[in-house]
């Protein structure tokens, strides 16, 4: 089978407009760094400071385009050091999660939900999952090549436009890629659906 992208992904968040507005200024635009593997997506050149509860903090760069809800992503060492209880969630699924407050150039914005530790996931294009018979939220391994070669299990999958990329977070690419020698993995079986089907 075809081997396709490992993308270790750093700590960063997803701001909505009304929060970039209240970080930066009325009318802020995010500036692009470089483009993403997936579709329309950036790495800006804005970057924000997130303050904890218990007043530990981190910068974390800005993924553009702006989104309908803010959204933090940290790994799990991440948030150990902030001293902070965020759960391991698909991204968009903030509901009842860890609350803080970002700080930008022009002002803050306080979080009630929205710091998650995000659920590794498989990007996969429409053609390539049809032709591997996959679905959007279905849960496979996937494996990675390499010195350090490693399974991950319930893997996410993401059917969407953009580039065939397995997303997982700084600890499980330390864990797997050892200094990043590996950049390529592939399918090795699937697993169950997150969604249940209708009868």
């Amino acid at each position: 089978m075809a081997s396709f992208l490992v993308e270790v992904s750093g700590r960063h968040c997803h701001l909505a407009q009304e929060h970039l507005e209240k970080l930066f200024g009325r009318g802020y635009k995010l500036k692009v760094a470089r483009k993403l593997s997936q579709l329309g997506e950036f790495a800006s050149k804005e970057s924000v400071t997130l303050l904890t509860k218990k007043k530990e903090t981190c910068k974390l760069r800005i993924i553009g385009p702006v989104r309908d809800h803010t959204q933090v992503e940290i790994s799990m060492t991440d948030s150990y050091k902030l001293k902070i209880k965020a759960p391991v969630r698909i991204s968009g699924d903030i509901k009842k999660s860890v609350g803080g407050m970002l700080i930008g150039p022009k002002g803050s914005v306080k979080l009630k939900e929205g710091i998650i530790i995000a659920k590794r996931h498989f990007h996969c294009d429409l053609p390539t999952a049809k032709k591997l018979g996959l679905r959007n939220n279905q849960k496979v391994s996937i494996m990675t090549s390499g010195d350090r070669s490693t399974i991950f299990n319930e893997v996410v999958v993401r059917v969407k436009n953009g580039a065939n990329a397995l997303h997982i977070d700084t600890d499980e690419g330390n864990a797997a890629l050892a200094g990043g020698v590996c950049s390529k993995a592939r399918l090795i079986k699937s697993t169950a659906c997150l969604t249940k089907k209708k009868k």
